[in-house]
């Protein structure tokens, strides 16, 4: 009787294991649709705000930074790779599309996104910065 109830707590604790990990994915992957939704909608403002509060502290954008990013009309976002990283974050290799609204010159510019997971505040917090837009590839 007591293998029967260890086993059966055994498969519970596996189960709230895989609950908690199937959660924190979700809210992840939530997050990475966010920001992506973000930066190709062209709503910089709120992609900064998945910037982890410490980067966006210590990097602060300027009024000339910002204002590149409102002379750019984004034409798309495709992830290439997404791979997770040993300490539970993520990391990404994106695609960009631009258009300098001015030339109406297109590029594409390539991203490295490193994404870490945050479990006291369960979310995903971006730690590589921007995109850069300006400029060639």
């Amino acid at each position: 009787m007591h293998k029967r109830l260890a086993l059966l707590m055994l498969v519970v604790f596996a189960l709230g294991g895989c609950a908690s990990e199937s959660k924190k994915t979700k809210v992840l992957d939530a997050t990475l649709y966010a920001y992506a939704g973000a930066i190709r909608w062209g709503e910089f403002d709120r992609a900064w705000q998945m910037m982890d509060p410490e980067v966006r502290e210590q990097h602060p954008l300027s009024e000339v930074e910002w204002s590149r990013f409102a002379q750019v009309q984004i034409t798309g976002y495709r992830v290439q790779s997404s791979n997770p990283t040993s300490d539970e974050g993520l990391e990404q290799f994106v695609q960009i599309g631009v258009v300098n609204r001015h030339t109406q010159a297109e590029r594409v510019v390539f991203a490295h996104e490193i994404w870490r997971w945050d479990a006291p505040t369960k979310r995903g917090w971006l730690m590589s910065g921007f995109p850069s837009l300006a400029g060639g590839n």
